[in-house]
């Protein structure tokens, strides 16, 4: 009651004192001034503007670990807050734009389903961005509530969403403006087959970038634009002319003035000026992944049109605690708490750390052997060959404690676990497909021998595989939906109703009460490759 008593005394006070001064004599109007020289039109003269951006964030909200082997303490989305903020300071006209895969990786997105992305990208002012194929990880309800929450612009130019619920949300392209430039912006966008499971983008059609590219970026220009950037979720290949890579498509385009590039992680820390077809030289960009770096390129537009770039890798980097908005601070850290209620469960202790990599690899080792005791601890099936993509798993595992936390890590997607039955003839096809890929986590009954990329020899069990035999198979919903390598003549099939990651945590208890606590991983021989 006091301070409703302190606002309202305020308040009459102030109408009190207002109401008492003396009244100003009234002025008399003034003539308006007239233009000089109204019939000449005003000078050309030179434009710049900042484009601050980032690629493939993957939910790296916290920084990353003071124990990586690389980037130790990078990153942070209040860290980048701060340095957006101090570029917004410090400069007249600025624009935020990402490039695609804002979500998964971390444990923020596999608890709150993107609603922390989300607000972050509302909180720090993005105005425009792409789509990467993990946007898809929650399928296209999950899609749908991500976009639902966020008022960034979604531009696509290769996906077409209007047989979807999502039609409304995404379009082909935007012009917004900086000052005085009408930047222009196109989204290319990844092939989705292959990367995403089949039921999760049902309904997007896809065509190749190379195809709209360069037809959307001239009806921008023909809109007004002063320039068009395309945000690319294609990926870099230094060494490549292929028309589905950034450099391929500035090759073979006209109208397209930079490309802010995802998709490959590559840390760019020079633009790599690439040759389009008018012989003009285009800046191709990107920040590398997890907001290690915020990009950065001030723009000038000369008086004759032509364009100049500045651009610059920013580390995000700990000297930015000092200047942490502390509002968004305390949002992102209502969100930690929540997360971490969960997440800081100790499950165990590795006295090692446990590596992935191909052809095998201790932590390879450990999955698949995962999902066989899976199959018999959840379902009493015993399965003569399990399997795992290798790109399934997102992170190594440090030495010290395990936690929940750090599984959630390792596998962050909503897959689960499918046991299929298949016949020898299509097993001995998913082992060729297994050695054209270079090796991929197989359970410890498997002998793999690959030459090239060819199988040599292979058995299950200690046993050559039988072409008609019936053969079980645990594996993950991923790679059964894809409806290849053999895998789409499966007899039978069962899909578990439990997110897989979550019996990871399981199977990593069991581990750590059959070793006193201890959660240990080891190459045993099941994959050799020869040269």
């Amino acid at each position: 009651m006091k301070v409703l008593h302190s606002i309202l005394l305020a308040v009459f006070i102030s109408l009190f004192l207002t109401g008492c001064e003396k009244p100003e004599a009234p002025q008399q109007p003034q003539k308006p001034s007239e233009p000089e020289n109204p019939s000449e039109p005003s000078e050309p003269k030179d434009r710049e503007f900042v484009i601050l951006f980032t690629n493939d964030f993957h939910s790296q909200i916290e920084p990353l670990s003071k124990e990586e082997t690389y980037n130790a303490d990078r990153g942070g989305i209040k860290r980048i807050k701060a340095l957006v903020d101090s570029v917004r300071t410090a400069e007249k006209a600025v624009l935020l734009a990402d490039a695609g895969d804002f979500v998964q990786g971390t444990y923020y997105f596999s608890l709150l389903n993107g609603m922390v992305e989300m607000m972050a990208m509302e909180e720090l002012g993005y105005d425009v961005r792409t789509l990467g194929n993990h946007e898809f990880d929650k399928k296209m309800s999950g899609l749908g509530d991500m976009l639902a929450l966020s008022s960034v612009p979604v531009v696509a130019s290769n996906y077409d969403f209007s047989s979807t619920s999502l039609a409304d949300y995404v379009g082909n392209s935007v012009i917004l403006e900086a000052g005085d430039v009408k930047v222009g912006f196109i989204g290319l966008n990844v092939r989705l087959e292959n990367l995403v499971d089949p039921k999760a983008c049902e309904g997007v059609v896809w065509q190749n970038a190379i195809n709209v590219a360069d037809d959307e970026a001239k009806k921008l220009r023909d809109q007004g634009a002063d320039m068009v950037i395309a945000l690319s979720h294609l990926g870099y290949e230094k060494n490549s002319d292929l028309k589905y890579y950034d450099r391929g498509i500035v090759m073979n385009t006209r109208h397209i003035d930079m490309i802010i590039g995802g998709h490959s992680h590559t840390f760019l820390n020079y633009a790599d000026y690439v040759t389009n077809l008018d012989g003009d030289k285009v800046p191709v960009v990107q920040t590398g992944s997890k907001g290690i770096c915020l990009g950065y390129a001030k723009i000038k537009i000369s008086k004759e049109g032509k364009l100049s770039f500045n651009y610059k890798l920013i580390p995000v980097k700990s000297h930015l605690d000092s200047k942490l908005d502390r509002a968004f601070s305390d949002m992102i850290d209502a969100y930690s708490a929540t997360a971490s209620a969960k997440m800081d469960e100790v499950i165990g202790t590795c006295p090692s750390a446990i590596r992935k990599g191909s052809p095998e690899s201790p932590l390879g080792n450990l999955t698949a052997d995962a999902l066989i005791w899976m199959a018999k601890e959840y379902y009493d099936v015993d399965a003569d060959v399990s399997l795992y993509n290798t790109g399934g798993i997102r992170a190594e595992i440090s030495a010290g404690d395990l936690t929940i936390g750090d599984v959630y890590a390792v596998y962050p997607f909503d897959n689960v676990l499918s046991i299929a039955t298949m016949k020898g003839k299509d097993l001995k096809t998913l082992f060729d497909y297994v050695a054209s890929s270079g090796g991929m986590p197989v359970n410890a009954g498997v002998r793999l021998v690959i030459s090239g990329d060819k199988v040599k020899s292979v058995t299950v069990n200690g046993r050559q595989i039988e072409d008609n035999k019936d053969y079980k198979i645990a594996t993950i919903d991923y790679l059964m939906n894809l409806g290849r390598y053999g895998l789409q003549n499966a007899t039978s099939r069962n899909d578990s109703p439990d997110i897989i990651r979550d019996c990871f945590v399981d199977y990593f208890r069991h581990l750590a009460a059959e070793n006193g606590g201890k959660i240990i991983a080891a190459k045993d021989g099941r994959i050799t490759k020869n040269q």
